[in-house]
């Protein structure tokens, strides 16, 4: 009988059988290094910070000069009339943003060499990342007269839910004919645009006395007035009204003393969650306008995003200019 031989199947060399798990391996980790690049893309940005002590200082010697440790601020000097100012920084504010903080900050400054007479400004400023980038918008000197800006007169203000903004106080005096006027208005501001935009102006104070307050300014014009007509009466019991007037009205020493003027507004705005700006609640108090007693009275103003201002009522604005 003839042997028959059976050849069982060959097996694979251990060779190609560590090459294919080292394929597999290195596939494994190619891809495991895929997965964790992808998350890294789509993990979060930190958000950006910034060092509100060192911003400052860079921010505060780029638009105004070199600090003066003797006099505590920056010493700004007018190029036109080489007027030398000290500026200093009356608030700052850091609020959280898209890309991390936001700096907002407000200097105000005030002669301490010039030939003019006093004078003063303040500055508004917006430090805020874009794109990873730190960027400064500002309005670095808007005029604020003879009566400089101070912290009390600054109010932080959240005009909608991602815009803040400053409503500041500014003051003018003046003097003259026997009477003193302040006029004190409030001035909105904003970053807009990539700059600091005006959103509004509206009343805060107006005063107008003669000598003395209130009382003394409104006995002296009765005084003037009675006589006025006391001179007049006289005038026309001679038979010479005619040129009676014309020297009541000529005579220098007879000017109209001033009345009493003596109002003042408030204001007050709405919480804010969304991109909607809050109206402003401006009130009157109750008062008195040349000499005669006005009752309290409230408006709600409205914002016009269109124009990005305040939509305010003459009433409201230029008193006393």
């Amino acid at each position: 009988m003839e042997d028959v031989t059976t050849t069982g199947q060959a097996k694979p060399s251990r060779k190609w059988v560590r090459i294919a798990i080292y394929i597999f391996a290195a596939v494994g980790l190619l891809f495991s290094a895929l997965i964790a690049v992808m998350a890294f893309r789509h993990q979060p940005e930190s958000p950006h910070t910034i060092d509100a002590n060192d911003a400052i200082s860079e921010l505060m010697t780029r638009n105004y000069g070199k600090y003066s440790e003797s006099q505590r601020g920056w010493l700004y000097v007018d190029e036109e009339n080489h007027a030398t100012y000290l500026v200093t920084v009356i608030q700052q504010k850091k609020v959280d943003g898209k890309e991390g903080d936001e700096l907002y900050l407000v200097a105000s400054g005030r002669t301490i060499e010039s030939r003019d007479g006093q004078d003063s400004f303040y500055g508004v400023f917006q430090l805020r990342y874009s794109g990873g980038q730190l960027y400064e918008y500002s309005d670095v000197r808007r005029s604020s007269g003879t009566d400089p800006v101070t912290p009390e007169r600054v109010h932080f203000e959240a005009l909608s839910g991602d815009v803040w903004g400053w409503v500041v106080k500014v003051s003018d005096n003046a003097t003259g004919d026997g009477e003193e006027s302040i006029n004190t208005r409030n001035v909105v501001l904003a970053p807009h645009n990539e700059q600091i935009a005006v959103l509004g102006e509206f009343n805060a104070a107006f005063q107008v006395l003669g000598a003395g307050g209130c009382e003394e300014t409104e006995h002296r014009y009765a005084e003037w007035k009675q006589a006025m007509n006391d001179k007049k009466s006289l005038k026309k019991e001679e038979g010479t009204a005619g040129e009676a007037t014309a020297e009541v009205e000529d005579d220098g020493e007879d000017f109209e003393p001033p009345r009493c003027t003596r109002l003042q507004w408030t204001y007050r705005t709405d919480p804010v969650a969304d991109a909607t700006f809050t109206p402003l609640y401006i009130t009157r108090k109750p008062g008195m306008q040349e000499g005669v007693q006005r009752e309290a009275k409230t408006w709600k103003v409205m914002f016009d995003p269109k124009s990005y201002t305040y939509l305010l009522p003459d009433e409201l604005k230029n008193q006393g200019m």
